[in-house]
């Protein structure tokens, strides 16, 4: 006896609820979700190659597997301040043409999405972030944000930066 109970019905199969893995990337004060299902991979002892006139979030041009890939440090878009160079990373999302790579304060973290609180706003951010946040979580007091990088990194190669002229 397998100790189920025939009650004339048919069985039905009962949802699985998906608890999908992501990564946990922190930015200054700022933690930002990546699905797994995205290529992303930590970068060591890489040289980026620094570029003339351009944006200071800007941190030059890397070559991964034969691909120039951008460097931004999104500390200085959001003006929060940058961790210990010895513990910072390069952080690679996506592949080939697609690729584009950032400054991270730490190692990656694997959550799952099971154990992340959704806010019902969306947290104060910067003016050029806010667009690009499809949502924010909460986890042991961290918010965690949900960016679409591939668009925001696009903005922000052609984003103009204001600076201060000065009159001679």
């Amino acid at each position: 006896m397998s100790g189920l109970v025939d009650t004339g019905f048919p069985l039905v199969p009962q949802a699985e609820t998906q608890i999908e893995s992501v990564f946990g990337i922190r930015i200054g004060s700022l933690g930002f979700l990546i699905s797994t299902a995205v290529y992303c991979e930590v970068l060591d002892k890489v040289q980026v190659s620094a570029m003339p006139n351009v944006h200071p979030w800007i941190s030059g041009l890397l070559n991964l597997r034969g691909n120039l890939v951008p460097v931004f440090d999104l500390h200085r878009v959001l003006e929060e301040k940058a961790a210990d160079p010895k513990k910072r990373r390069l952080f690679a999302i996506d592949r080939g043409d697609k690729a584009a790579a950032l400054w991270i304060d730490s190692f990656p973290e694997i959550k799952n999405s099971a154990s992340l609180l959704p806010l019902e706003e969306l947290p104060l951010l910067a003016p050029i972030l806010q667009a690009f946040v499809t949502g924010a979580y909460e986890q042991d007091g961290q918010v965690w944000l949900k960016p679409q990088f591939e668009d925001f990194f696009k903005v922000l190669g052609h984003h103009q930066h204001k600076t201060e002229e000065t009159v001679t």
